[in-house]
């Protein structure tokens, strides 16, 4: 796979790099969290203006069909301006969960609303007893009723819940044991929301359910086709987070940089002393081993083989996040102790680290993930090796 940048990719890559430099200043950040929804509908507008919502929706849908080359070009640079905004949730992770849906006329308005970034979505698939994303057994049920169904159950650690206008709800249909998804809206009869802040600033919610009635039509997709279809989206979202912790760890090895520039010790700026340096060049070394799992992984997206995509995915989860612990963390080590201070932002960047470890699955899931995607792709080699 070609990784060299066409000149659009530069163009995408340079916008958004301008437009954090310029319009998304980290004073403009921590002046964000003062909103209710942890985030600005402002700057969710001017993305929408950018192009940037419409980058992973398919063409044939209305949006630009970009590869995940592209996306991750665009997200390192979001990730390097830690921008709160929900374009994973929203534009990457619940778009892709609205394509199987059987109501077409109604997945092309949503996803042009998406667009044009006139609504929010949340994926509401967490529930109390779930370590992580990627299980599907859930206790909400939905039933099956006269022109629709109901749904009933309690939902937890919804990112940008309490922000959202529509949440794509995972539910086991009564009678057949079915998971399904299910898209409700925010204003629909019966859904309470209880929200609260983060680590890293931004906000997520807990939803109850109490017999919320829905259309037929609200019924995304069910059994096989709705789990393959989550898999797929969680996949596509931990690569867009794994190059928004490129673009942090980046811009960390940059704060630290030009604070051992100009910090003097003993008469001379730390930069010149030689444990210091080792150091950076050891953050260099991770961010450098990190990208290289991150690009693996956009490969393995363009093979189309599961399998392959999920080794690739969890092996990129793991090393990035032990490689985003790393830098932060040393990039607060050579600060001092203005790292550690609210208006600092090197200390933003480790928040960022912890809600990335955590979510879409820790370490420990991704390690004993590819294990298993590892030997069955080494039974798949051994079965065509005998049947050669």
């Amino acid at each position: 796979m070609n990784f060299d940048l066409t000149d659009e990719q530069r163009l995408l890559s340079d916008s958004a790099e301008r437009y954090v430099r310029e319009r998304y200043s980290f004073e403009e950040r921590r002046h964000l969290f003062k909103d209710a929804q942890g985030f600005s509908r402002h700057h969710w507008r001017a993305f929408a203006e950018m192009g940037w919502l419409a980058l992973d929706i398919p063409e044939a849908l209305g949006g630009l069909g970009g590869t995940g080359h592209d996306l991750v070009l665009l997200m390192e640079q979001l990730g390097a301006g830690l921008v709160a905004e929900p374009v994973v949730d929203t534009a990457v992770l619940c778009a892709r969960l609205l394509l199987p849906w059987g109501e077409p006329a109604l997945r092309e308005q949503l996803l042009e609303q998406v667009i044009m970034g006139e609504v929010v979505l949340a994926l509401a698939h967490q529930e109390q007893q779930m370590r992580h994303e990627y299980e599907f057994e859930v206790s909400t049920k939905a039933r099956a009723v006269a022109n629709g169904w109901t749904l009933s159950g309690v939902k937890h650690r919804i990112f940008h819940g309490a922000g959202a206008d529509h949440w794509v709800v995972s539910a086991e249909i009564e009678g057949t044991g079915d998971f399904a998804l299910f898209l409700v809206a925010r204003q629909t009869a019966g859904a309470a929301l209880e929200d609260y802040e983060l680590i890293d600033g931004t906000r997520a919610a807990d939803i109850s359910f109490d017999h919320v009635l829905l259309p037929q039509s609200a019924l995304i997709a069910r059994g096989d086709v709705a789990q393959q279809t989550l898999e797929t989206a969680l996949d596509y979202a931990v690569l867009a987070t794994s190059a928004a912790c490129l673009g942090s760890m980046e811009q960390v090895m940059a704060l630290t940089a030009d604070y051992l520039k100009t910090r003097v010790q003993y008469g001379k700026p730390l930069a010149q002393f030689q444990a210091l340096q080792h150091r950076m060049a050891e953050m260099f070394v991770e961010t450098d081993q990190a990208r290289s799992m991150l690009f693996s992984a956009v490969r393995a997206f363009e093979t189309g083989d599961p399998v392959q995509r999920g080794l690739a995915v969890s092996g990129a989860k793991v090393i990035v996040a032990r490689a985003q612990y790393f830098v932060s963390g040393q990039g607060i080590q050579l600060h001092g102790a203005i790292g550690t201070t609210d208006e600092y932002a090197v200390g933003h960047h480790y928040k960022a680290a912890v809600v990335y470890d955590k979510r879409f699955g820790d370490s420990e899931f991704h390690l004993d993930r590819a294990n298993a995607d590892l030997r069955l792709a080494d039974d798949r080699r051994l079965r065509g090796a005998l049947y050669a």
